[in-house]
């Protein structure tokens, strides 16, 4: 092979999102599907918001599957932020009623944030 092919393959390879972007691409889905859920349980739309909990699932799922995928040292840093917030993300389907659900997805809401905010300082993810 020579060395135009080889620089052709490296490049192909570097449109594959890094570990660290995927990471930041998944916390950014993650408190997107949760905002979602949070608008509509403000807007006292329970069938919606009920709607909106399997892709909050999936993104946490996505976010720990990306985790994964990091260096060591990396991943051990953020796993406990994220890891803590994932009991509250599996009860989500259990709220019976809008005021149910609201005040488990406020809780959530706040652990979405720091998840956010320390995967964002951790990885560097805005620079």
């Amino acid at each position: 092979m020579g060395l135009a092919a080889a620089v052709l393959i490296l490049a192909a390879c570097s449109d594959d999102p890094s570990a660290e972007e995927q990471v930041c691409s998944s916390r950014t889905d993650l408190r997107d599907a949760v905002d979602a859920v949070v608008a509509d349980v403000r807007a006292a739309n329970f069938g919606a918001a009920s709607d909106g909990i399997p892709a909050v699932n999936e993104a946490y799922d996505e976010l720990v599957s990306a985790l994964g995928d990091l260096g060591q040292e990396q991943r051990e840093a953020l796993e406990p932020d994220v890891e803590s917030i994932g009991a509250d993300i599996e009860a989500l389907p259990d709220a019976q009623g809008l005021d149910e659900l609201g005040s488990s997805i406020d809780a959530i809401l706040t652990g979405v944030q720091g998840v956010y905010d320390e995967i964002t300082a951790t990885l560097d993810c805005d620079g």
